[in-house]
C-alpha cells in the first residue's frame, strides 16, 4: 500500500511562490520604514553641522524611491516650505530628488532603497564638511543589517 498524495506540484509551486511573495513584501515594508527614518534623520540635521535651508529646495530634495527591477514601487518626497519667497526663484525640489532617484534606480536589479537630495549643490555642501546625507547613510548602514537579521530570523521561524 503506497503513500498518495493529495496535493499536485501546482499546488506546492503555488505555496512556495505566496511564501516568496510574502519575503519580498516584508523586505519593501522594512526599506520604507528604514527610508522614512534616513529621511527623518536627514532633515532634521540642525543647520550647525548640516545647511541653512532658505528657499526649501535642498530639504524637499532628500526623500526616497524603493525600487524592484527598476520600477519604481514608493517613493517619498515632500515639499518643505521655504522661509522666504524670493520671486525668480523656482521651488521644486521634491521633484529634482525624485528624478534623480528615478534616473540611479531604473537600471537597478532586484529590490533596493535609494535616497537622495536632489539639489546640484548638495554635493558641494557635503564636500566642504557640510552634513547633507552623510549621517543618514552612516545610520542606513547600521540599521540595514538589523533589519535584515530580523528579517531573515522571520523567515526561519515560518519555515519551521
Amino acid at each position: 500500500m503506497g503513500i498518495t498524495p493529495k496535493f499536485t506540484r501546482d499546488d506546492v509551486k503555488r505555496r512556495f511562490d505566496a511564501f516568496l511573495s510574502e519575503i519580498e513584501k516584508q523586505q519593501i515594508r522594512r526599506l520604507r520604514m528604514l527610508g522614512e527614518r534616513c529621511v527623518i534623520h536627514a532633515r532634521s540635521i540642525p543647520k550647525s553641522s548640516g545647511f541653512e535651508d532658505q528657499t526649501g529646495n535642498l530639504r524637499s530634495s532628500i526623500g526616497y524611491v524603493i525600487f524592484k527591477d527598476g520600477v519604481a514601487l514608493h517613493s517619498f518626497y515632500k515639499k518643505v516650505q521655504p522661509k522666504v519667497f524670493n520671486e525668480g526663484v523656482i521651488y521644486n525640489g521634491a521633484e529634482k530628488g525624485e528624478a534623480l532617484a528615478k534616473s540611479i534606480g531604473k537600471d537597478k536589479q532586484g529590490i533596493c532603497l535609494i535616497v537622495t537630495a536632489g539639489m546640484n549643490y548638495a554635493v558641494y555642501l557635503e564636500a566642504k564638511g557640510r552634513d547633507v546625507l552623510t549621517s543618514a547613510e552612516v545610520l542606513a548602514k547600521q540599521e540595514l543589517p538589523r533589519m535584515l537579521n530580523e528579517l531573515l530570523a522571520n523567515i526561519s521561524k515560518a519555515a519551521e
